[in-house]
């Protein structure tokens, strides 16, 4: 267990202080150890798509990625298919994949599948958590603290909040839970690109962490409904008046 918070090795660099990474960067500056080539070319083009790095529209030059990402086209092909099912990117006639447009229903949907799902998953987890779980979540929040680039922090944020539920063991729960989490993850990004600004959730995980912890499932449960809350208040407060008149993001 740590001993209070860590210190950081430095804040995120907000949107705008630093050009967006190459696909090649990416690969280096994420954690991919461990991961298989489809995978690597999955993890890569999500978290490029959910930071804005490939905008929506973008056509998907399976080839040309490929190259960027050090693998065959077969990895590539097989991760399109998995990007389709987290809604990040879809198929179009005659231009093959594209990355998916984002829009205001999208958003709000989004973040109130999160609140259902997730709040049940902190129900089905917190009675059967371990010590190991709660130790696994907590590496991961020490880790999360080390991170100074703000385009490689959605993949870890996801799997933080996946380690919180994985006692459930509900294998169903949890792919409903990624692709909700993926999808508004899109507009926690624009959000940062838009304003310039980073956020920073780690005293609410700990906080989270700590009520898991006590085996407090009312606390746990209250405590993640204000995580995500607040944040879709605050990200959709902002959105609804700085978008295109159809409702589309154009970022």
């Amino acid at each position: 267990m740590s001993q209070g918070k860590p210190k950081k090795i430095g804040e995120p660099t907000p949107y705008g202080n630093a050009p967006d990474p190459t696909l090649e960067q990416l690969v280096e500056r994420m954690d991919l150890s461990g991961t298989t080539s489809p995978e690597l070319a999955v993890n890569v083009l999500r978290e490029a798509i959910i930071t804005g790095v490939l905008r929506a529209g973008t056509s998907l030059k399976q080839d040309h990625i490929a190259e960027k990402l050090g693998v065959s086209k077969i990895p590539v092909r097989e991760a399109m298919r998995e990007l389709e099912g987290l809604g990040l990117v879809e198929a179009v006639r005659n231009r093959g994949f594209v990355v998916s447009r984002t829009s205001l229903d999208e958003m709000y949907e989004s973040f109130k599948l999160r609140r259902m799902l997730e709040l049940f998953a902190v129900r089905e987890s917190v009675p059967k958590a371990t010590d190991s779980d709660h130790a696994a979540v907590d590496a991961i929040i020490d880790a999360c603290e080390q991170i100074t680039d703000v385009r490689v922090s959605s993949s870890w944020n996801l799997r933080l909040h996946l380690a919180l539920y994985a006692p459930a063991g509900m294998m169903h729960l949890e792919k409903m839970i990624r692709r909700a989490h993926t999808i508004s993850h899109r507009y926690t990004h624009i959000y940062m690109r838009m304003t310039h600004q980073t956020v920073d959730s780690q005293d609410e995980h700990r906080a989270i962490l700590h009520a898991f912890r006590q085996r407090d499932v009312e606390l746990a449960v209250t405590l993640m409904d204000s995580h995500i809350s607040v944040a879709a208040n605050q990200y959709s407060g902002f959105l609804s008046n700085h978008l295109a008149s159809d409702g589309a993001v154009r970022i």
